[in-house]
């Protein structure tokens, strides 16, 4: 697990969403679900990824206008992949070359 990669997208996303907040009542929401979670991963207290299944906010987004802010949807999308330890998967580094 990349502890600083998850530091700078937890960061990342809930700066996006504080931005956001007072403007879309579901940003508040969602920073309220993972404002833990987040503070955890900036101060280095997550030490093992978590598994996919175990994340029960990680349809929030897709379930409310937050999905339309793309900037948005690239901070959560990163911030889950570093909290999954996603890029180490062998699917996702094909993807990843297959993209590039």
């Amino acid at each position: 697990m990349d502890k600083h990669t998850l530091k700078i997208t937890a960061r990342a996303l809930r700066e996006k969403l504080e931005t956001i907040k007072d403007q879309n009542p579901d940003a508040m929401t969602m920073l309220n679900l993972l404002r833990d979670l987040l503070l955890k991963s900036e101060n280095g207290e997550i030490h093992a990824p978590l598994e996919a299944r175990d994340i029960s906010w990680y349809r929030y987004l897709q379930e409310t206008n937050l999905q339309d802010d793309h900037e948005l949807s690239e901070a959560f999308a990163k911030f889950y992949m570093a909290l999954i330890n996603g890029q180490e998967w062998s699917s996702f580094k094909k993807f990843q070359a297959k993209s590039h």
